[in-house]
């Protein structure tokens, strides 16, 4: 079941049947150009594709955070929010704002009806920072433990903005079936050999504790 493609997730998306994604874990790029036309396309998409109940997962920049959650909110339903903090990763200044940014917003969304998660899940994550494979590459650990609490065996993981291919490695590494979009050749060949790799022992990741 589980496939990874070359396209443009907006045509990817769209070929997917109506109601048949248990969950949407993606990370759209941030850019000044992009992020607007990114989270319409992934909401518009996300509306028609999760089954009743999925659930959407995403990252989100402070700084356009009102926005994308206006966005979001006109296709889904608002759910949570978590935080991600990553170890030795330091602050950031946003100059325009005096603010000191310690954290990553990930929104949680769902198609109704309300249904809460199979199991208990923290709002805040404590991750690893991890770059090696591409610059926006996120920690692999907040992966791990969303995706093992909100998915069950046999569900199907969506990640339509793949890039290196970090959600699709988790999926893969928790038994679950996944299907993934990257636009960018050299990034999609970088995800593929990642999902070559022989899998990790679960057991160094403290978020897939039961």
């Amino acid at each position: 079941m589980s496939r990874f493609e070359n396209v443009d997730c907006d045509d990817g998306m769209a070929a997917l049947k109506r109601n048949s994604i248990d969950l949407i874990f993606t990370d759209p790029p941030y850019v000044k150009d992009q992020y607007q036309q990114a989270y319409t396309t992934l909401a518009k998409h996300a509306k028609r594709i999760l089954k009743p109940s999925g659930f959407l997962i995403t990252y989100a920049p402070q700084y356009h955070l009102q926005e994308v959650m206006g966005i979001l909110g006109k296709k889904l339903e608002w759910f949570w929010l978590c935080s991600q903090l990553n170890e030795n990763s330091g602050m950031l200044l946003v100059n325009h704002k005096n603010a000191m940014c310690g954290f990553k917003p990930i929104l949680i969304y769902h198609k109704p009806p309300h249904k809460a998660p199979n199991k208990i899940f923290l709002d805040v994550i404590k991750g690893r920072r991890s770059k090696a494979h591409h610059a926006w590459e996120q920690s692999i650990h907040e992966a791990l433990h969303l995706l093992s609490r909100f998915c069950i065996a046999g569900d199907i993981i969506l990640d339509p903005f793949t890039g290196s291919g970090t959600t699709l490695l988790a999926a893969k590494l928790l038994g679950l079936d996944y299907i993934g979009f990257e636009i960018d050749p050299d990034t999609y060949q970088i995800a593929c050999q990642r999902l070559e790799q022989q899998p990790l022992d679960l057991r160094q990741f403290c978020e897939v504790e039961a």
